[in-house]
């Protein structure tokens, strides 16, 4: 329920925030239950949210709120991203407030700052479909602070993206260079047409005698064809240790894993010198 999950981001929150920023918060919280008009009141108090709070990452540790069965990261949020989604999630508990209407009035006026945080969130709103068009729509942009909102550790896309706008979503996020380890349910949701996609893309930028990037191995390996195995395994010995890493990562996917890929890894095991590759292929036996 979506006032569970705003308790839940209330207490991380008032444990984080200075002394003002607290009693900023629960001012305009209190503003907003006692408003004629709470949606337009957010508007107004979103937009002093940055000014008040701040853009600093929360937290190093692990942060979470459990929607459902799901539970939903929100270490990586800005304060001022979490004070926003606080004031938004209020709202949302109003009982005579539709909550896709609150999304589209709130897009409509929004900066992009703004947009960022009620991306970051659409996933705890519990209204699924009839939000999705909200986030189809930010990721048909190239500003990748936006865009980077749908894909860091957003369960939305795992949860309501049919194959092909998962797969574009994925494909998107390598175009603009963005990390896809981070990408809710990108081992679960692979499916070959994925895999495919990835291959083709690799092979146009190889053609075109441009760089490939390092996270995409983890897209490609799951359904991979033969070439695309090869490909892996060339880059297992590729000079670039992210390269390396992420190819392992994507062959240790495979669960049993084969003994062509078994063998493949031991061999580069030999004369690997990176520390952190070393210990991840040491975890190969419990694969």
């Amino acid at each position: 329920m979506i006032i569970e999950s705003y308790k839940t981001l209330y207490q991380q929150l008032i444990c984080r925030f200075s002394p003002p920023q607290v009693d900023w918060v629960n001012k305009a919280l209190q503003e907003l239950s006692d408003h004629d008009d709470p949606q337009n009141k957010l508007l107004e108090l979103s937009a002093v949210a940055r000014r008040k709070l701040r853009d600093a990452e929360l937290s190093n540790e692990q942060l979470v709120i459990k929607v459902n069965e799901t539970l939903m990261p929100f270490n990586h949020w800005s304060y001022a991203e979490a004070g926003r989604n606080l004031l938004i999630l209020k709202v949302a508990t109003l009982s005579d407030v539709n909550v896709e209407d609150l999304v589209k009035q709130y897009i409509s006026q929004a900066d992009e700052w703004e947009i960022t945080a009620i991306i970051r969130l659409l996933f705890a709103l519990e209204s699924g479909e009839p939000l999705k068009y909200f986030a189809l729509d930010v990721g048909r942009t190239n500003n990748k602070q936006l865009f980077s909102a749908l894909l860091e550790y957003n369960p939305f896309p795992q949860a309501f993206y049919t194959d092909h706008e998962f797969n574009q979503l994925v494909l998107k996020a390598l175009f603009l260079e963005l990390p896809i380890s981070t990408i809710s349910g990108l081992k679960q949701r692979a499916n070959q047409e994925l895999s495919q996609m990835c291959e083709d893309y690799i092979r146009e930028r190889l053609a075109a005698d441009r760089s490939i990037p390092v996270e995409v191995w983890l897209a490609l390996a799951p359904y991979t064809s033969d070439y695309g195995e090869e490909l892996m395994f060339k880059y297992l010995s590729n000079g670039d240790s992210e390269h390396r890493y992420n190819v392992i990562a994507a062959l240790l996917q495979q669960s049993p894993l084969s003994n062509k890929r078994k063998q493949r890894i031991l061999a580069q095991q030999l004369h690997e010198k990176n520390e952190a590759i070393l210990a991840f292929i040491s975890r190969m036996d419990n694969n």
